[in-house]
C-alpha cells in the first residue's frame, strides 16, 4: 500500500486543488494521512470533507514532526510525501506504485515539480525552471536530494533511519539532512515522470530571504558532512556561479581604485556564464530570449546572497558548533 503523507500548516487555498488532483490519480491500494500543524484557518475543515485521515496535532511542531507524526500512523510500506502546497499531475500516483514494483530494491525515488509552477510571475517560473534542469541528466539517475513535495521512500528505511530530525522547526534543510544519511545506505533515485506542480516564492524580496535563510543552514550542514550534492540548485555548478557573483561584486566596486579590477570583473562574469549556460539554454529555449536574460541577472543577485549567507553560515557554525 501507498500511504500519501502531507503535513498542512494554513492551507486552506490549497487543499481543494491538491486533493483534487490527488483522488483524480486515485490507486487502488492507497491511502491520505494529512497531519494538520494546528493551522487556524479552514485546513481540517477541508480535507474532512474528503476521504482521507485527519491528524490534528495539539501543539504547533514544524514539518519535520508532522511528517514523522504521518509515518507513524500510515498503514502503508511505501510512504509518498506531498507538500500541501503542490498539485499531482496525471500519472503520478500509479508512475510511484509502478517504480517500486519494477524496481524492487529501490529503496527511496523522487519526482519532480514541472517548470509551470502554480503561481504566476517570473520569480516563480524561473524557479520552477531552474530547480527543473538542475534534477535531470544526473548520472544512473541517482541523486544526493530527497524533496518531500514530491518523494517516496520505503517506510521500514524512514523508521530505521529515525525519520527526519524534529530539531528543524520550519520548512528548512530537514529534507537536506535526510537525504545525507539515506544516502550512507541507499540511492536515492529520480523519476522524471512523477510530477507535480508547486507554489514557489513570488518574487524577489522572498527568495532573498528565503535563499539567505536555508543556505546558512545547508551550510552547516556541509561544514559538517564535508559532502556537496550532485544535483539541485546546491550542485557545485551553482556554487562555482554563485562565488564569481559576488567576487565580480566586489572588483566592481573596486575598480575605480584597483588596477585591474575591471579585467578581473569580465574574466570572473565569463565564468559565471560557462557555469549557467546549462539552465540559460534551457530557459531560453522553453520560455524566451528576454525570460532568460532577466533570469541571469536574478541568478547573479541570488548568487551574491548565497555568499553573503554562507560567510554567515561560516562564522556562526564556527562560533556555536553545538548547534549545528
Amino acid at each position: 500500500m501507498i500511504s500519501i503523507v502531507i503535513p498542512t500548516y494554513n492551507s486552506s487555498r490549497f487543499m481543494p486543488d491538491l486533493l483534487d488532483s490527488i483522488f483524480k490519480n486515485k490507486i487502488d491500494d492507497m491511502e491520505v494521512v494529512i497531519v494538520d500543524d494546528l493551522s487556524t484557518d479552514d485546513t481540517v475543515e477541508i480535507a474532512k470533507k474528503y476521504p482521507v485521515s485527519v491528524i490534528e496535532i495539539e501543539k504547533n511542531g514544524g514539518p519535520a514532526r508532522a511528517r514523522n507524526i504521518g509515518v507513524g500512523k500510515a498503514k502503508g510500506d511505501i510512504i509518498f510525501f506531498l507538500d500541501s502546497d503542490v498539485v499531482v499531475m496525471d500519472g503520478t500516483i500509479k508512475e510511484v506504485e509502478d517504480h517500486f514494483r519494477n524496481n524492487p530494491s529501490t529503496q527511496c525515488v523522487i519526482g519532480i515539480c514541472a517548470t509551470e509552477p502554480l503561481n504566476k510571475g517570473f520569480v516563480p517560473r524561473y524557479m520552477a525552471m531552474f530547480e527543473y534542469i538542475h534534477l535531470l541528466d544526473t548520472p544512473g539517475n541517482k541523486v544526493s536530494v530527497f524533496a518531500p513535495r514530491c518523494g517516496a521512500i520505503k517506510k521500514e528505511l524512514f523508521l530505521n533511519l529515525g525519520g527526519y530530525r524534529e530539531t528543524y522547526k520550519g520548512a528548512d534543510v530537514e529534507d537536506f539532512e535526510l537525504a545525507r544519511r539515506i544516502c550512507k545506505v541507499e540511492n536515492i533515485y529520480l523519476n522524471p515522470k512523477m510530477l507535480v506542480r508547486h507554489q514557489f516564492v513570488n518574487n524577489l524580496e522572498e527568495a532573498v530571504r528565503n535563499y539567505f535563510k536555508r543556505t546558512v543552514m545547508w551550510v552547516h550542514l556541509f561544514l559538517k558532512d564535508k559532502k556537496f550534492d550532485n544535483a539541485g540548485p546546491t550542485s557545485p555548478s551553482n556554487g562555482i556561479a554563485a562565488i564569481c557573483s559576488f567576487l565580480s561584486l566586489l572588483a566592481l566596486i573596486a575598480a575605480p581604485f584597483v588596477d585591474m579590477a575591471m579585467q578581473l570583473f569580465a574574466l570572473l562574469m565569463v565564468i559565471f556564464v560557462i557555469s549557467n549556460l546549462k539552465w540559460w539554454n534551457f530557459m531560453r529555449k522553453e520560455a524566451d530570449l528576454e525570460f532568460s536574460l532577466k533570469a541571469l541577472l536574478l541568478n547573479y543577485v541570488l548568487g551574491v546572497d548565497i555568499i553573503v549567507a554562507s560567510l554567515y553560515g561560516t562564522i556562526t557554525y564556527y562560533l556555536k558548533p553545538e548547534s549545528s
